[in-house]
């Protein structure tokens, strides 16, 4: 154990002095920051921005809040067991709970990898103006990945080094939307009001469109009806996928790995909590919330960024813009999809003014058109800048992705240590990223994000109550099972509650699959809960 007068000094001393010395000893929650700090978040924040304006600010810092109450209840479970927690759970809550969980991690570890490669070719087209096959640009990313997974199984001191760099890159661009959000506030371009209102609370708003949308719907007269269900639908997904990407349910799978990996033990428990808020919750909340201030300001019920002045789309929105009108036009002409090309151009033309403005502030704006948020503070570097950094959050997020595959292999195999084993893991998710051009063939490759969002979010609950039973098992906690839980489980109960709500709320959606999917969810933690019983009224 590292440093351990400095601990048992922090562990006896005020709330001042366990500040500084648990500062300087944290690290397991940077690694999570470095993982919610990267694509998926960034998407989220900026097209919750666009379609929620300062609505939302509330939404990611209270899914992160649920998180770090679960992740804190899982570092307590590792860090007071001797095993892993997925036998842990294997063994004394439910087997099927447990792969359920394993299972659902690789899923989400193969659908967010396939969006960070999504957006590491958006930003080296769209920024970085690299022209050329989408699958040498996914490949070549594919063979960059898998060396830095080898070199980082067979030398420590270069995996630190490249992944410091990207840390690097990654602080660059949350550092630029924070600027940026402090310039618009400090110029009065950002209303104070609504910066503040934001933040509180409003669970009403979720299921309306915002003001500003609302008013452009009502312009459109006997197509209101048609554009309030569609707004509503994609306002679903972009909270959903919000929520889901500030705690993903592969990083409920890391943190434990982190942990070991850092020695710690049961006398670590309270720093693993200051390490989880001071390492993940306050950059979070920061950097997402200078994001969300940044996207709403530049796009929130916004059309010049998408069409000129006599209201055609520029060249490179024409794809995300036409994909929005043309579902509004099909809507009342059900034969629009088999027409030839000038046939649908004629009926496009014809669309009302605001049928076309409110396409034009609903379309997917793309990492070029993310990057224009950042002008305010960097000016004509902006498209560098933030094609860089976002190709470093891709680059380091899809790393940390395959990693977790990984581990996740090699628990399923019980093979955990075994380099082989680990790589071919690691190498499952990037697969998928490489065939990331045929999974995603939308105007905005950021979008990816989204649906892969909201998938790992309807997975979320199966970690949450793997916790949550944990927590009060006497079978696999014995004497440091916590002796007064009220309070503990009042707040787990609350977050598992809250994300089972999004994961029904994005199935429901989905009609018959997701009828099945919320039937599974059900049967799964019935399963789980009986499984828990039993288990410990054997100890009892």
């Amino acid at each position: 154990m590292k440093n351990p007068q400095e601990l048992e000094k922090a562990l006896h001393g005020n709330f001042l002095t366990k500040l500084a010395i648990y500062t300087k000893m944290s690290g397991p929650g940077w690694v999570q920051a470095a993982v919610t700090l990267g694509g998926g978040s960034l998407v989220g924040a900026l097209y919750l921005g666009v379609i929620g304006g300062y609505d939302f600010l509330w939404l990611q810092p209270l899914a992160m809040l649920c998180g770090i109450v679960m992740l804190s209840a899982i570092g307590y479970v590792t860090l007071s067991t001797d095993e892993r927690p997925f036998r842990v759970m294997e063994k004394k809550v439910s087997p099927l709970l447990a792969w359920g969980w394993l299972v659902a991690t690789v899923i989400a570890d193969t659908v967010f990898c396939a969006a960070q490669f999504s957006l590491g070719r958006g930003a080296l087209e769209d920024n970085l103006g690299v022209n050329a096959n989408p699958y040498v640009i996914t490949g070549s990313i594919f063979i960059i990945a898998m060396c830095l997974i080898s070199l980082s199984q067979k030398n420590e001191r270069a995996s630190r080094l490249i992944d410091n760099i990207l840390k690097l890159l990654v602080g660059i661009i949350v550092l630029s939307f924070m600027g940026v959000a402090i310039t618009l506030l400090s110029t009065g371009a950002v209303p104070w009001k609504s910066i503040i209102a934001g933040y509180i609370p409003n669970f009403s708003a979720l299921f309306r469109p915002t003001e500003h949308i609302a008013a452009a719907i009502a312009k459109t007269g006997e197509h209101a009806g048609y554009w309030t269900q569609y707004v509503m639908s994609q306002q679903r997904d972009k909270i959903i996928a919000a929520f889901g990407t500030a705690v993903g349910i592969n990083m409920t799978f890391l943190l434990p790995y982190s942990l070991r990996n850092k020695g710690w033990g049961k006398e670590h428990r309270e720093l693993s909590r200051f390490d989880l808020v001071l390492g993940l919750f306050l950059p979070f909340v920061l950097g997402i919330s200078a994001l969300v201030i940044a996207s709403a300001a530049s796009f929130h019920a916004q059309t010049k960024d998408v069409l000129t002045a006599d209201g055609t789309p520029l060249p490179a929105m024409e794809k995300s813009y036409y994909s929005v009108l043309d579902r509004q036009i099909a809507s009342t002409n059900s034969n629009f999809n088999n027409l030839a090309d000038p046939e649908k151009q004629t009926l496009r033309n014809a669309a009302a003014t605001s049928d076309k403005q409110l396409a034009a502030m609903l379309a997917n704006r793309d990492a070029k058109n993310l990057a224009q948020s950042l002008e305010p503070f960097l000016g004509n570097k902006s498209q560098f800048i933030f094609g860089i950094g976002v190709l470093a959050m891709a680059v380091s997020t899809l790393l940390v992705h395959m990693i977790m595959n990984g581990y996740a292999i090699s628990e399923a195999l019980n093979r955990v240590g075994n380099p082989k084993v680990f790589i071919l893991g690691a190498s499952m998710p990037a697969i998928a990223g490489f065939l990331s051009p045929v999974l995603w063939d939308s105007g905005a490759k950021a979008a990816l994000q989204i649906p892969a969002a909201v998938i790992a979010t309807t997975l979320l609950p199966i970690a949450y109550l793997g916790f949550l039973l944990l927590m009060n098992s006497r079978s696999a906690l014995g004497e440091n099972l916590p002796k007064n839980r009220l309070f503990i489980n009042l707040l787990m109960i609350i977050s598992t509650a809250l994300a089972s709500f999004a994961s029904i709320w994005a199935l429901l959606s989905q009609k018959l699959p997701g009828y099945l999917g919320v039937a599974a969810l059900i049967a799964l933690a019935v399963i789980g809960i009986l499984g828990f019983n039993k288990r410990n009224q054997a100890v009892r």
